[in-house]
């Protein structure tokens, strides 16, 4: 599959959808978010994130990631009121494959309304749309609100990758519930 350029909105019955562009303030918004709720992101790798100066690099590092066709991020907003809900992800593109990975997180205050199922399921139909074989995601074993979403989505187990990431704010190794979901599987 030739690689693509990707959408620059996004939008469902709830949301837009917008690349991130990297800034201080949004970098701000997110380390704020972050590091007042740092038990509600427990199972999320950027909650180890301590400096503002980390999350700012981290959205440059992703722009770049996006430039070079290996990752696209999307931030989610609300359709009406333009307030930030999260963000919805596809990173590990391979365009070679046809496969990506998606990732996914929304602001403590919006968790259990949806918003993570809205925005998986509009990246999920853009990428089969696009011509992509298969969608996987990982979720923490423990986690089980996003193992339910996954599986709500329609995604398959495919199985366990054990001890794969070593979690700093819960200081411990993690094992992850591998998911996927094939183009002949999306309705």
């Amino acid at each position: 599959m030739k690689q693509q350029k990707f959408k620059k909105l996004i939008t469902t019955k709830r949301l837009k959808l917008k690349p991130i562009e990297p800034s201080f303030e949004f970098a701000k918004l997110l380390y704020n978010e972050i590091s007042n709720n740092r038990d509600f992101f427990k199972f999320m790798p950027f909650a180890s994130v301590t400096k503002l100066e980390e999350e700012y690099n981290f959205l440059i590092s992703g722009k770049q990631n996006a430039d070079a066709g290996k990752a696209i991020a999307y931030a989610m907003f609300n359709k009406t009121t333009n307030q930030f809900i999260g963000m919805v992800s596809v990173h590990n593109i391979s365009w070679k494959r046809e496969s990506g990975e998606f990732g996914a997180w929304v602001c403590k205050k919006f968790a259990h309304q949806g918003f993570t199922t809205e925005g998986i399921k509009a990246l999920e139909a853009y990428f089969f749309q696009m011509g992509f074989h298969k969608l996987s995601a990982k979720a923490n074993i423990k986690n089980k609100a996003s193992c339910g979403t996954l599986k709500k989505l329609g995604l398959k187990k495919e199985g366990i990758e054990r001890e794969a990431t070593f979690n700093k704010q819960m200081h411990e190794w993690e094992n992850f519930v591998v998911f996927s979901k094939l183009v002949s599987e999306y309705k």
